[in-house]
């Protein structure tokens, strides 16, 4: 008997490993997505990577659906019908159907979602223009097997450009259940869909997701912005006018923009924010304050002295910010957060709740003040 225990004893800290899966048994999903099924309530797309695939790239991305009512059964039908066991632990994108957006038909779903695989609230969100499956095919190419780009493509052109959100599950939930700002995630589509006009509307800046005019291995990009009045989507954002809703949150970095010189020339000048903004609000008026340095890439060619150049850029940046803030407040999304301070001035939640926000953010008046200073004059924080 004692053997027999001793033998066991020694068996026992092997037995987790006698149950565990070899890695070639699993499947791991990349990005996740849902949109208005046809014959159930939400069609669930999966990008998955499977290990083992040709010998120059050693893996295989495949697209794969399902029809469910709910996120836990699409989980059961994929993993009853797939090969391999589905893993989400390298999971990075979460991608929403603009179709259930457009009618804020996605917080059901939600409000399951998440509780069964390994997913975790740190999903990057992004809008994307329906079918999720073109998207996500778009996405798959030889040049990058891994999808490396993919899984930073909305946090790196955040830091680099300027000219989309980098807004995370986690960020995007608390902006659907408090009225203290909107949501603005990054928008995608298939290069090819054609122009998809923003707010603003006029000609519209051709950073819009959807609507690149490129050709490249990737069929499908990440640009521009779609911004939401609670949990509906009601427009997107072209990545100029993206750029200057970040610059008052705070989360700008860098970025270029294009200017229209009074003689009708143009410019370009690489944007650097300098310091956090500075924003006051009080009795229905609000101020903000933008500290900018601007770098001039062509700065032998310019018509204007440095002095003149200076007012104009800032008068330029300070009636763009006006006039988005105006195409915000139209649809009712307080994307730049002023609700934030609003709520701030309430000494406890009750009365926060209580207070109709979004009637006096659409008649809350803001002035922009931006502090621009030319390239070497400037020092960043």
């Amino acid at each position: 008997m004692r053997r027999i225990c001793l033998i066991l004893a020694l068996l026992l800290p092997f037995a987790g490993c006698m149950q565990s899966k070899n890695i070639d048994e699993y499947a791991y999903v990349l990005n996740v997505g849902v949109e208005r099924g046809t014959t159930m309530p939400y069609l669930f797309t999966a990008l998955v990577s499977v290990p083992g695939g040709t010998e120059d790239t050693k893996v295989e991305n495949r697209v794969v659906t399902a029809e469910a009512r709910s996120f836990s059964e699409a989980y059961e039908t994929l993993n009853a019908a797939y090969p391999s066991r589905l893993s989400f632990a390298r999971a990075s994108l979460l991608a929403i159907g603009e179709d259930l957006c457009r009618d804020g038909a996605q917080t059901n779903f939600f409000d399951f979602a998440f509780g069964k695989p390994d997913l975790w609230p740190n999903l990057r969100a992004v809008v994307v223009r329906p079918p999720v499956r073109d998207v996500f095919e778009g996405w798959i190419s030889e040049a990058d097997p891994s999808l490396r780009k993919i899984k930073t493509a909305a946090g790196d052109l955040a830091d680099e450009s300027g000219m989309t959100a980098d807004t995370g599950y986690s960020t995007y939930l608390e902006a659907i259940g408090d009225k203290r700002f909107d949501a603005m995630l990054a928008y995608a589509g298939v290069n090819e869909y054609g122009l998809s006009p923003d707010l603003l509307g006029g000609e519209t800046y051709p950073y819009v997701g959807g609507s690149l005019l490129v050709e490249s291995t990737l069929k499908t990009s990440i640009a521009g912005s779609a911004v939401f009045d609670g949990d509906r989507m009601v427009g997107i954002l072209d990545g100029r006018h993206t750029m200057e809703v970040l610059m008052t949150t705070g989360a700008f970095r860098k970025g270029e923009m294009h200017f229209t010189l009074p003689d009708g020339s143009t410019m370009r000048a690489a944007l650097y924010r300098m310091r956090a903004p500075k924003i006051r609000l009080k009795n229905g008026e609000a101020t903000v304050r933008l500290y900018l340095e601007a770098d001039v890439l062509e700065p032998t060619s310019l018509p204007m002295e440095r002095d003149a150049l200076k007012s104009f850029l800032t008068e330029q940046l300070e009636t763009e910010l006006k006039a988005v803030l105006a195409a915000l407040q139209r649809v009712g999304s307080d994307a730049m957060g002023f609700g934030r301070y609003r709520a701030a001035q309430f000494r406890n939640a009750a009365d926060w709740e209580a207070c109709d926000w979004k009637s006096e953010y659409r008649s809350l008046s803001v002035t922009f003040s931006v502090t621009l200073m030319l390239s070497h004059d400037a020092q960043r924080e």
